[in-house]
């Protein structure tokens, strides 16, 4: 778990292309990933950024109204920069007390057939600035307890193979930093159908891990444990109950 920072004060003295490294690495980004935030921006851009070379004042705006990092901070060094202020992956919102979590434009299976959509680069994100479609906003107290919200995604998820758990339409928070096999929980995962959403279960003495559906219409399998792509734990979600 990333714990969340106080405010970080960075002197006037330090160069555009210094902040925007800090930038990043709060964030938790390769330049790779970086640049696929910004959208339409290549990995050479952002290293000769961070060299101080080529920045101009729309670059500055870009990163500013993809990040909410203030324009001000970027440009001139002035001020603080709080971590809590990202908005990608999560941020502050306009309205004080609250947080903003990503809705990605991608749904993930509950059983056979889920649509991989997803796009993950180096930085192990996946994450594609043109398929956000909104924002979840909570109250800040709320989610305090995760710190850093960095990395935390909501997506919709169709099927019936995790009823009752989940019902097809629920939306479900990816904690995309928990992707590691885990013991007994409910994770987005890829075993070579697309993205879905299921529970795993090491199996004991093994290398296998059990691909287990809440629903008891749907056999566990078990499979190797190399064979299971895990994108990041379940944490939570959302389903309206007739």
């Amino acid at each position: 778990m990333i714990e969340s920072a106080s405010f970080v004060i960075v002197a006037a003295m330090s160069t555009k292309g210094a902040r925007i490294k800090e930038v990043r690495d709060k964030l938790q980004l390769t330049q790779e990933g970086f640049a696929r935030l910004l959208g339409g921006i290549t990995r050479g851009a952002v290293g000769n950024w961070e060299r101080d070379q080529g920045i101009k004042e729309e670059n500055l705006e870009l990163i500013s109204a993809r990040t909410g990092i203030s324009y001000e901070w970027l440009a001139t060094g002035r001020g603080s920069m709080d971590p809590n202020d990202i908005v990608q992956p999560a941020a502050k919102s306009a309205s004080s007390g609250s947080v903003r979590i990503p809705d990605l434009n991608i749904f993930g299976g509950l059983g056979g057939g889920g649509a991989l959509a997803i796009v993950q680069g180096n930085d192990g994100l996946p994450l594609d600035p043109d398929d956000l479609r909104g924002y979840w906003t909570f109250p800040e107290y709320l989610v305090r307890a995760f710190g850093s919200l960095s990395g935390i995604y909501a997506w919709e998820v169709r099927g019936d193979s995790m009823e009752p758990t989940l019902a097809g339409g629920s939306v479900v928070f990816v904690d995309t930093r928990q992707n590691k096999l885990p013991p007994n929980d409910i994770y987005a995962i890829d075993y070579g159908d697309g993205l879905m959403v299921k529970r795993l279960k090491l199996v004991p003495r093994s290398d296998l891990v059990s691909v287990i559906s809440d629903n008891d219409r749907y056999a566990p399998d078990n499979l190797p444990r190399d064979d299971v792509q895990v994108f990041g734990r379940v944490i939570g979600w959302f389903q309206w109950r007739g």
